[in-house]
């Protein structure tokens, strides 16, 4: 039986032996003989296209998320963008008025002259507290957000309250100093006269500090930037809003008889908030890496393509914009961060920024 069994044995393998020699005779016979690739189709061809592009940096999702956040603002439950008459005629005023805005301090912001001092004593490792306590105590408002910070719940350790500038720094240490920064900087930049809108400049506070304290987890959890710039630029993105509002309250008076109309205001920064920002950044003379993320957000580059930088900016905005919302009960958690996930987000970031960004005392 086992005779028979190796006799098959050997049959079957000289059978494949036979086809596997026939098999290398074709393979020479069509050397150097190409067979040509089937053509791809329009769509395969778009499909292609729109991967090699990456994500989108805007969908509908990420659109409409905007707009509740101006409806909040603004205090209207919709708004129409096609506009006619004399407010066309502020619209165009103020897309006229961009670049020569830098120059009217009325409503264009002036780089804060402790900014750049108090960078170089929190990257230098040789400045002294003494260094930085000065620095501090030149500024009053600047003070008063120190000691604030310092007496919070997070910091305070003890129950006596802390009185001076040299035990808060003390107390917040080199990085809770740095993440007081830029809010501190900036937050007088964000007032504006009331009369017209007065929830607005409220939000658009609540919304940039959620955009900033977003953009500098994201640095934190990135390679390749520095949190505090991160912190800085997602402020200074916000702050373009601050600006084109005044600019458009301006155009206004051009017009004493026209009542302002929310749609302008938002039209208006829905245009030009991108390139207000890279202003501000390039007036302010901040670095080519900064001005290369806000330009990133300017030419709408899809987030994965972007530099580390663009991509804090991009997901600290989107992040900004959803907790606001969810904090004011216009969208659940949820649904918020299944929007920050479909543009690329990493699940795990996305809990960290949601985290960060939700701590942020909401505006009422």
């Amino acid at each position: 039986m086992s005779f028979f069994l190796i006799v098959i044995f050997l049959v079957f393998a000289a059978a494949i032996i036979v086809i596997a020699a026939v098999a290398m005779r074709q393979d020479k016979a069509h050397q150097g003989v190409s067979t040509p690739a089937p053509s791809a189709s329009p769509q395969m061809k778009a499909t292609q296209k729109a991967l090699a592009a990456g994500l989108p940096h805007t969908t509908d999702a990420t659109t409409n998320a905007v707009a509740e956040c101006f409806k909040l603002a603004f205090s209207v439950a919709h708004f129409d963008t096609k506009l006619g008459g004399e407010h066309a005629a502020v619209l165009s005023a103020v897309a006229d008025s961009i670049d020569t805005s830098v120059h009217k301090r009325d409503y264009f912001p002036r780089r804060p002259m402790q900014l750049p001092k108090l960078l170089q004593a929190l990257n230098d490792s040789e400045a002294t507290r003494k260094d930085i306590v000065r620095l501090i105590m030149e500024d009053p408002a600047l003070a008063g957000s120190v000691l604030q910070r310092a007496n919070s719940a997070f910091y305070r350790l003890s129950p006596e309250p802390v009185e001076s500038i040299d035990r808060a720094v003390v107390m917040l240490g080199t990085e809770g100093l740095r993440g007081l920064m830029a809010a501190a900087i900036l937050q007088p930049v964000f007032r504006v006269p009331r009369g017209y809108f007065d929830k607005f400049a409220g939000i658009t506070w609540e919304q940039a500090e959620r955009t900033s304290i977003a953009a500098e987890k994201f640095a934190k959890l990135s390679a390749g930037t520095d949190p505090f710039v991160a912190q800085l630029m997602g402020m200074l993105s916000m702050l373009a809003n601050i600006v084109l509002f005044r600019l458009t309250m301006d155009k206004y008076r051009d017009h004493p008889n026209v009542p302002p109309r929310a749609e302008v205001f938002i039209s208006a920064i829905q245009a030009h908030r991108a390139r207000m920002a890279t202003l501000i950044a390039t007036t302010w003379e901040l670095t080519d890496v900064s001005l290369k993320a806000l330009q990133e957000q300017e030419q709408q580059v899809s987030p994965q393509q972007m530099s580390t930088l663009g991509r804090a900016i991009y997901f600290g905005t989107l992040c900004g914009a959803l907790t606001t919302l969810a904090a004011h009960e216009l969208c659940s958690a949820a649904d918020a961060q299944s929007i920050l996930m479909a543009q690329g987000l990493d699940q795990a970031i996305c809990t960290a920024l949601w985290t960060a960004a939700s701590a942020v005392k909401r505006a009422d």
